[in-house]
């Protein structure tokens, strides 16, 4: 469906990015590289996004040679301007869906494209807002027992048993997942990184 002009290089262990990437048949190699993740002079949440993104991307990048496409991308979660990250542990799953529950947030996923070669950046940030059901306490604590929520943004899976949290959704699911794939391969077809085959 796609030829590609350049090696890609993933710098993300997400296996949800994986998979896009592996439906397109796209070949890529998983590099990632150590990024300090906490909130430091950010003005907003989506700029706290797009920074990690791009140190992600750049951190790897510095260790190729100059032909690789380099991809990198951050999701967070966003209810009432405060970051939700990915809980740390068993007991922060429960606290975050309950405080996810029965009210609308946000899911921003910024990505970042680097040319090794040239040195082109591509950055560019999603936005999708979703609404959760108001769900009974029973049913999360049900649900915070699984492994799933463990290393979701958010503590949910809207792709996994965690889709009946959601009531509905407005914008790009892809984004909720981890990875606004749509957009992605546009701009990688745009820069001539990606044809078709």
């Amino acid at each position: 469906m796609f030829k590609q002009s350049r090696p890609i290089i993933l710098a993300s262990e997400s296996p949800r990015r994986r998979q896009y990437l592996e439906r397109y048949k796209l070949q890529f190699d998983i590099r990632t590289g150590d990024v300090d993740e906490s909130v430091n002079n950010d003005k907003s949440p989506v700029t706290y996004a797009e920074r990690l993104a791009r140190e992600k991307g750049m951190v790897v990048a510095d260790t190729l040679t100059d032909n690789e496409i380099v991809i990198s991308a951050d999701t967070i979660v966003v209810l009432d301007n405060q970051i939700i990250g990915k809980p740390k542990d068993r007991d922060n799953v429960l606290p975050m869906l309950k405080k996810l529950n029965g009210y609308s947030h946000q899911v921003i996923t910024a990505y970042f494209i680097y040319d090794c070669l040239s040195r082109q950046e591509v950055s560019r940030t999603v936005t999708t807002r979703v609404v959760f059901n108001q769900v009974a306490d029973e049913l999360l604590q049900a649900y915070a027992k699984l492994e799933e929520p463990l290393d979701k943004a958010g503590a949910y899976s809207i792709q996994g048993a965690g889709t009946f949290l959601v009531k509905s959704i407005k914008g790009s699911y892809n984004n909720v997942v981890g990875l606004p794939i749509e957009l992605l391969l546009q701009d990688l077809i745009d820069n001539k990184w990606l044809s078709y085959q």
